[in-house]
């Protein structure tokens, strides 16, 4: 009786370390994908702003038809989400989303890029 009590024991043991491991994944995988989604959302956001600097009138505090001149706010450089960065040319805007989760490849944190001209806002996922 004691061998089958031991073997119950070291199943219940193994059956509670897969449990946990398969809870800690999916936590983690929600993390991550949660983290990667306010990054997009966000670096979109950012893009709209910097349109509308374009396409607004130079007398109206735009770029008149250049994105020279456009900073990006303050407050969004660095939110819960992440750290966000604008490279500003005349004809474009590159937009860096760094988030606070590791990413799909397991070493750095999830990456989100966006570039912004005057046809549109073109997202991509880094990591």
């Amino acid at each position: 009786m004691g061998s089958q009590q031991l073997l119950l024991i070291a199943l219940g043991v193994i059956i509670t370390g897969l449990a946990i491991f398969a809870g800690y994944t999916i936590a983690k995988d929600y993390l991550e994908n949660t983290n990667r989604e306010q990054l997009i959302s966000s670096i979109y956001d950012i893009g709209l702003l910097a349109q509308q600097y374009y396409k607004k009138d130079v007398s109206a505090g735009g770029g008149g038809g250049s994105f020279n001149g456009w900073v990006l706010p303050t407050q969004l450089r660095n939110t819960e989400s992440g750290n966000f960065n604008a490279l500003v040319s005349q004809d474009k805007v590159n937009l860096t989303a760094v988030g606070k989760e590791i990413g799909m490849n397991g070493i750095t944190n999830v990456r989100v890029n966006a570039i912004v001209d005057a046809s549109g806002i073109k997202i991509t996922v880094v990591n």
